[in-house]
């Protein structure tokens, strides 16, 4: 691939790596603002904000779809569409964003002791769950909006409002949780009071303008719930909320395993995991970009230019995030000690960062080569590896280290299996070209609206390279 492709995936990943970098960081710093308070308060943090990616999950589900439809609308040129499409996703996610916080915030306490933490730890950990469950909405508004405007190809708008909710968010987290700047002093509470009061000033100047139809994306009341678009948003993204289920939930089981070992090794597998997301989030820069880039060669019936996408994609992302692996490895001791003041919960995190280290280029394949097969519509394909990782490589052996009593390092070094188990899977598909028949399945509506042709190209390049 010449330079202006490679040039092409960095213009598509770059964007979304840095609004997704800005995104997470406020996660990374609940976690600092909150480490002087001890590890029962990093423990009450981290809990709660896994269960607020599980929240999450509903909404990522929903981005799927919304980027379809809108870009669908938007590639055919027809703005009202995509803006009616933005409309409906707006109301769907507020209707799916109240119900869930509801369940949420009345099962609170519930939830927490599944995780079995100390007393302390526990009502804390309450205490920010509720907030978030009803603020949940503000993020799933959020994201809704950068993904429609992501879809028509205007990534720098979402860049600008994330950068602007990130700076307000931490501000108004660290102003209520000790009472800073007149404000009142909420404890943990105050952490996702402060996070939602933040983003919610900044959707509050985007729907200021949007009501007065300042942006191309305009609003369509009378399509808020029309039940044809309805319909195709849950169809599109049904599959995607199970991936995510699975994802958040066996996350959720594989922390309560880890809190078996004490408040000390569970708060800083949560430190961990927030270091962790920043990676992710880079790794999800580059599955957007595969995605994009595979499903463009595919529509114009370029097989071969999607395969070397593919592997493309995956030598920049292996690249990209080996070097962050070795930048976060030789941070391991600032960033433990930066997040926590507990002895115990700083030697057990520079433990766990150097497994993140290790599982880095593991994930780079995944989000790359899932990135190419998921652009190729060969959705199921991934559903089954995610499984595949994370019941057979990361739970079933977890509850055998569990079981016979192995050390919370050993627990750790599980998550491994999961990448390698993944990474391994992916690359047999991708080399197989068996997910070009599952491509060209999925082809004609898309292929007809562009060029008028059908899918046999593709289906035919899969039975001439079987071994490729």
């Amino acid at each position: 691939m010449d330079q202006l492709s490679y040039r092409k995936v960095w213009q598509l990943a770059g964007p979304n790596i840095i609004s997704n970098i800005l995104m997470v960081s406020i996660s990374f710093a609940h976690l600092w603002i909150v480490a002087p308070l001890g590890s029962e308060a990093s423990a009450a943090v981290v809990t709660g904000g896994r269960i607020h990616f599980l929240l999450m999950a509903a909404a990522m589900a929903l981005s799927v779809a919304t980027t379809a439809v809108v870009a669908r609308a938007w590639g055919a040129e027809d703005t009202s569409e995509a803006s009616a499409a933005t409309t409906s996703s707006l109301s769907l996610s507020i209707l799916i964003s109240i119900i869930l916080g509801t369940v949420t915030y009345l099962c609170a306490d519930q939830m927490v002791g599944l995780f079995k933490l100390d007393p302390a730890s526990s009502k804390m950990a309450a205490d920010y769950i509720r907030p978030t469950a009803i603020l949940n909405i503000v993020f799933a508004i959020t994201l809704t909006i950068a993904t429609s405007f992501r879809a028509i190809g205007d990534v720098m708008r979402p860049l600008v409002f994330t950068a602007y909710s990130t700076i307000l968010g931490i501000l108004g987290s660290y102003a209520f949780l000790y009472g800073k700047f007149g404000l009142p002093e909420l404890g943990i509470s105050g952490i996702p009071w402060g996070t939602g009061l933040g983003q919610g000033l900044v959707l509050l100047w985007f729907f200021l303008h949007w009501l007065t139809r300042s942006y191309v994306l305009k609003p369509k009341p009378s399509e808020a719930f029309n039940k044809d678009r309805l319909s195709q948003l849950i169809q599109i993204g049904a599959p995607a909320a199970l991936e995510q289920i699975l994802i958040q939930s066996s996350f959720l089981l594989f922390m309560m395993l880890v809190a078996g070992y004490g408040t000390a090794a569970f708060a800083a597998y949560g430190i961990g995991i927030t270091v962790l997301s920043v990676c992710i989030v880079v790794g999800l820069g580059f599955g957007t970009a595969s995605a994009t880039l595979s499903g463009q060669h595919l529509g114009a019936l370029d097989p071969e230019g999607a395969i070397a996408n593919g592997w493309m994609t995956m030598r920049l992302a292996i690249i990209c995030m080996t070097i962050m692996a070795l930048i976060t490895y030789a941070l391991k001791t600032p960033l433990a000690a930066m997040l926590s003041i507990d002895p115990e919960v700083r030697a057990h995190t520079e433990y766990f960062i150097l497994i993140l280290a290790i599982i880095q280029p593991l994930m780079a394949i995944e989000f790359a080569i899932g990135g190419a097969l998921r652009g190729a519509g060969d959705t199921r394909y991934p559903l089954f590896v995610t499984f595949a990782g994370m019941i057979v490589g990361r739970l079933s052996i977890g509850f055998a280290v569990a079981y016979m009593g192995y050390s919370v390092e050993i627990m750790y070094a599980v998550i491994i299996a999961d990448y390698a188990i993944k990474a391994l899977l992916l690359v047999l598909r991708f080399r197989s070209t068996a997910w070009l028949e599952a491509a060209g399945k999925h082809l004609p509506l898309a292929v007809q609206s562009v060029a008028g042709v059908g899918r046999e190209p593709v289906r035919a390049y899969a039975v001439e390279h079987p071994e490729e």
